[in-house]
């Protein structure tokens, strides 16, 4: 199969498409030793944020998820796209947001069953990832390197703005 370069903008929208459509993602952490942790979580992830690629999910503050952020300042997120053979990695910086009244303003009441104090329960944190890296691969759209798609197509945050292929 050959795959053919992609424009910037065209790599966006299936990764867009892609996040949007996927309920669940992979978050990736760095530990102490230098290995890696993953769990499966839930993001959100509102249209206006996609403009920017910041995303955002809730977790427990004292986790050790949350103590590997708050040590490294990097995440990874993996999306799995079965229907269209297709994956989509999102690699950033992330910071942990414990401001009550922000938590308040974008609580969720499903959540209360992980913390049950709703908002102002306080081990209930939000960590924000500003995306810097959008790696995609895509069987059905042909969304890869090429000549052959054995590494997925990648872009890379410019420091001016917008995105560049790398």
């Amino acid at each position: 199969m050959n795959f053919e370069s992609q424009t910037v903008e065209r790599i966006l929208e299936v990764a867009k498409d892609i996040t949007t459509k996927t309920l669940y993602c992979w978050v990736i952490t760095a530990d102490q030793r230098g290995g890696a942790n993953a769990r499966l979580l839930q993001p959100i992830f509102s249209q206006l944020d996609q403009a920017g690629w910041v995303v955002r999910f809730l977790t427990s503050g004292s986790s050790r998820k949350a103590a590997e952020i708050a040590s490294s300042g990097r995440i990874s997120l993996g999306y799995q796209y079965d229907a269209e053979k297709a994956h989509v990695t999102l690699v950033g910086a992330a910071r942990i947001i414990d401001d009550r009244a922000y938590l308040h303003d974008q609580w969720r009441p499903e959540w209360n069953v992980f913390f049950p104090g709703g908002p102002s329960d306080m081990d209930s944190v939000i960590i924000e990832v500003t995306v810097e890296r959008i790696e995609v691969w895509n069987l059905v759209r042909k969304i890869a390197a090429p000549p052959n798609g054995a590494r997925a197509a990648t872009l890379q945050r410019a420091v001016t703005g917008g995105w560049q292929s790398i």
